[in-house]
């Protein structure tokens, strides 16, 4: 959007009776009287913030949405592309220690899961993931009481990270008494069943001059293991096509692909019998060819027929187990001492997809299973291929213990004049366990599927067991011919558990001066100097390997010099690390007060400078105006550098070669891979010579607020990021395009390998290799507008109160050399890892009391109609994915009972039980089922019932 746009947009807010912007100045927090603003150090109440401050308390989220604090923030319009139990599988160029693990991860203004700061009490929260995400997940809930969202730039007061915002959890640090939680819930379709126990205490010690206070929670969500839960999940919604004039892209459902069926197809090499599919018995019959037009050439799928699907969780499962213990001292009046620490054990599980023999497994004419018939049918000494989907074995998964520590101490003073001071340590621990229960032994599978007769005993034996018996000692011969053909034995003899352990570590001192050294005309200067000093770990442990290979010898299939043990490798990674050196300026400068044009003016001003030893210093700043007008009108502005740091797992991934380069379409060649018989090696790592990000933000808006039950405001921003970094994918047809349309010249042709060059369309070019890695190569744009409003009125003299937030995020651009411009903003699907959203979003929550004791209260989401593609080259012949809107409803009833006060509550999410509209992204076109069907922030669950007690004493 252009400045003069949003002038027009500012210009009209007071016309907008449901235009309303995120601000801390809300009728919700008023009991919240004076607190320290997140996203500055001088600033102490959000009503002179220059940058927007949305504050909401945890009762608030608790009450619209009973679950994780995460899923109710995610339910504010501010928020999209976060990451959580819905979040569709798959690596999507994940690093391959995370093995896709579910985790509910902030992402503000869909600018990316790592240009989100998150703060637990002002203090950073350690990363929690290989990728440097932060699982807010780990932040014990039962005593929380608001969560700041700050919707601008703020690495000038906090560093790196903030560029889309901060989000900052807030303990009640003076909580006392006693207060418990009990709930649980089910979907409408009887399963997704969850129950959460929480217990919190806290009390004053010694005369009041010491503070205890500890919790404990227990949550448990089953999730959904499988999409065909749910009868759109079951219609395998794909966007098939090419998306050119000839072959538009389509949204479709009834995908299958045809190189594989859950019986077995033969591919090639079987003559007369290709073609033909397994069925029970080892039997061949036709195989049933569906509708291919509007695939795109080279990609194995067709519109129903036989061919196999994969079946991928819809949501998954979470067993989350938290304990927090803060302990506050008064050593003397002037310096206080506080401790605390947190602990949470987190189990998800999500499956991925059947494992499957890609559709060129190769057999012997002669194998043992294979019937007498079909044998006299092939030469004696010929193999042929097939393709299958194992839908009798444990699907794909990842399953993912992970085990977080939170310690956070220190010291708070004061001196002089009204002069404070802090001094703070922290530590953070993460570490998890992310184990693949189905990873393919390569070595296993080839010895067992060359099954043969041993002479000796009549019995089918694995033919290695004959011929270099000391190879595969207790090999299993497999039977795949025919839907469920393999024993459980062969099963557990080919598929096993293996195992990596990513562990990341924070070590973070940090300390700050705050006061007022001198006045001006207007009023005190308050300022702030800070420093801080950190160090991030971060290490992998794996049992498997990405350079080992297997034995070929005494296997005659299935076995070559790249062949890795297991089909899933990830290699380990000795500890690298990340120093951060950093000091910080900040000033609040009152200009004006009391006159009859400005009731206040007040600018605050900061700049930083961060040194980091790996990838060198950067320098942040930011300056802001806040102007009360008059009481009721605020206007604000803000302009601010600020930066994102390359995190260990951009830096220093370590580089991985898997063979599932297959998964994606050749677009210079149009090459079948099955036909050809060709492997290609998908490589995924990291770049040392990252450089930080540079983000520059402006905004600018206006809060109304013409009574005391009343507040309106509207803020416009405008955010540019620089050099960002970003994984580039060989694979991803952008990037094949660039590389094609520039005859070998372009960067991006560095990402594929091929034998002769990048003119030759023969499938004798056939790409060997795909190549996946982080550059410092693009630059993003967004701009837009957020509104609120909040109303507290009387219906029958009896409260309502009225929240509406809104926001228009018009474009998300990524501008990328060589490539065509995409805008993320209003798409439904995008390549790369990149988020989009809708242009519009909204969230209205309102509460009614019809008696003292009874509350009811409705929240309404909605999100504007989606584009298919953010390629405006794209030809998408299928019309856009409509609007959607949910709604949820809360009714609680509150009673004494002995000493305390007990809130009985019934909330049902997706009340109208309203079904996602259809959706998919033309990358998954190969693998029907894996993800998509539903666009990311949408409620495919359908009615939900949740009911439980909140107790406090």
């Amino acid at each position: 959007m252009t400045q003069s746009n949003q002038a027009k947009w500012l210009a009209g807010a007071s016309i907008l009776a449901f235009a309303w912007t995120a601000n801390a100045q809300t009728a919700a927090v008023a009991e919240l009287e004076e607190v320290v603003v997140t996203g500055s150090r001088v600033i102490q109440n959000g009503d002179d913030s220059p940058t927007p401050v949305t504050v909401v308390t945890v009762d608030q989220l608790a009450t619209m949405r009973p679950a994780t604090v995460a899923e109710g923030l995610n339910d504010l319009p501010v928020f999209a592309g976060s990451a959580g139990q819905l979040s569709n599988p798959g690596t999507g160029g994940r690093n391959a220690a995370a093995n896709a693990t579910s985790g509910n991860v902030v992402n503000l203004r869909a600018l990316g899961l790592t240009r989100t700061l998150v703060l637990y009490d002002g203090h950073r929260v350690p990363p929690t993931s290989p990728e440097a995400w932060v699982d807010v997940d780990m932040i014990p809930q039962m005593l929380l009481q608001r969560v700041d969202v700050v919707t601008g730039g703020a690495s000038a007061v906090y560093g790196s990270d903030a560029i889309g915002g901060v989000v900052n959890f807030v303990t009640d640090r003076r909580f006392e008494g006693v207060k418990f939680n009990l709930q649980g819930g089910i979907s409408d379709q009887n399963d997704d069943k969850s129950a959460d126990a929480g217990i919190a205490f806290g009390t004053a010690l010694f005369g009041g001059r010491g503070h205890l206070m500890g919790s404990f929670q227990s949550r448990h969500s089953a999730g959904i293991d499988n999409r065909f839960a749910r009868e759109w999940g079951r219609k395998l919604w794909t966007l098939q096509g090419s998306g050119n004039a000839a072959v538009p892209y389509s949204l479709v459902s009834g995908a299958h692909v045809t190189n594989a069926t859950f019986g077995g197809r033969i591919n090639t090499g079987g003559g007369a019998l290709n073609g033909q599919q397994f069925t029970s018995g080892g039997y061949l019959i036709p195989f049933a060819p569906g509708s291919t037009a509007g695939v795109a050439p080279g990609v194995a799928i067709q519109l129903g027929g036989d061919g196999a699907w994969q079946e991928s969780t819809l949501k998954a499962s979470l067993d989350m187990n938290q304990l927090y213990g803060r302990f506050d001292f008064d050593l003397t009046d002037d310096l206080h001492f506080y401790a605390s620490v947190s602990g949470a054990l987190n189990h998800t599980l999500q499956y991925t997809g059947f494992v499957t023999t890609q559709g060129n497994t190769t057999l012997s004419a002669r194998n043992a299973y294979l019937l007498p018939q079909y044998q006299a049918q092939l030469a004696a000494n010929s193999t042929f291929t097939v393709g299958k989907y194992f839908n009798n074995a444990t699907r794909a998964n990842s399953d993912s213990y992970s085990r977080h520590l939170y310690v956070n101490t220190g010291l708070e003073g004061k001196f002089g004049d009204g002069y404070e001071w802090d001094l703070s340590l922290t530590h953070g621990n993460a570490k998890q366990d992310n184990r693949n229960n189905s990873n393919l032994h390569l070595g296993r599978y080839s010895a067992a599927l060359d099954a043969v007769i041993n002479p000796a005993t009549n019995q089918v034996v694995c033919n290695v067991t004959l011929t270099n018996p000391g190879a595969y000692p207790g090999c299993v011969p497999m039977n795949i011919f025919g839907s469920n053909s393999e024993s459980q034995a062969a099963l557990d003899y080919v598929i096993g558990r293996t195992s990596v352990q990513p562990e990341t570590a924070m070590n973070d001192v940090a300390a700050s001066v705050t006061g007022a050294p001198f006045s001006t005309w207007a009023g005190p200067v308050n300022m702030a100097l800070s420093a801080e000093w950190r160090r991030l770990t971060y290490s992998v442990k794996s049992d498997t390997s990405t350079t080992d290979r297997i034995s070929c010898t005494g296997l005659l299939y299935n076995c070559n010099a790249n062949t890795t043990i297991w089909s899933a490798p990830v290699a380990s990674r000795s500890q690298v690390s990340q120093t951060v050196t950093e000091g910080a300026v900040e000033a609040g400068v009152p200009l004006l007060a009391d006159h009859a044009f400005a009731k206040s003016l007040d600018l605050n001003v900061a700049a930083r400078y961060a040194h980091y030893d790996n990838s060198g210093g950067a320098t942040t700043w930011k300056a802001g105006l806040t102007w009360d007008v008059v009481d009721q009108v605020t206007i604000r502005a803000s302009r601010s550098r600020d930066i994102r740091a390359p995190n260990l797992d951009e830096l220093y991934r370590v580089t991985t070669v898997g063979t599932n380069g297959t998964n994606f379409p050749d677009r210079l060649t149009n090459a079948n891979y099955t036909a050809l018989g060709s492997v290609v090696f998908l490589e995924n790592g990291g770049n040392p010579n990252l450089t930080p990000e540079e983000a520059d933000t402006t905004t600018y808006g206006i809060v109304y607020r013409p009574t005391a039950n009343l507040s309106l405001a509207l803020d416009a921003y405008d955010i540019t990021i620089d050099n960002t970094i970003f994984f580039v994918q060989g694979n991803n047809p952008p990037i094949q395009d660039a590389c094609y349309a520039s005859g070998g010249s372009s960067p991006y042709c560095l990402l594929q390998q091929r034998t002769l060059g990048f003119t030759n369309r023969t499938t004798a070019n056939v790409v060997t290799r795909w190549i996946q890695s982080f550059l410092n190569i693009a630059q993003m744009k967004t701009s837009g507008v957020d509104f609120e409003a909040n109303w507290s009125t009387a219906i029958a003299d009896r409260p309502v109160t009225v929240r509406a937030l809104v926001t228009h995020q018009p474009h998300i651009y990524y501008i990328q050399p060589g490539t065509t411009t995409q805008d993320l903003a209003g798409v439904s699907f995008s390549g790369g890892g990149l988020p989009p959203t809708a242009n519009w979003r909204a969230t209205v929550m309102t509460t009614f009391k019809p008696v003292d004791s009874v509350t009811i209260g409705l929240m309404g989401r909605w999100r504007s109609a989606l584009k298919h593609s953010p390629d405006p080259n794209n030809v998408v012949a299928s019309p856009k994915v409509p609007s959607a809107a949910f709604v949820n409803l809360n009714i609680s009833y509150k009673r004494a009972v002995g000493a305390g006060e007990a809130d009985f509550f019934l909330n049902v999410q997706n009340l109208l039980n309203k079904e996602p509209p259809a959706a998919a992204f033309f990358g998954a076109a190969p693998a029907p089922g894996i993800f998509g069907g539903y666009v990311a922030g949408d409620d495919p669950i359908g009615r939900y019932y949740t009911a439980g007690v909140r107790f406090r004493m």
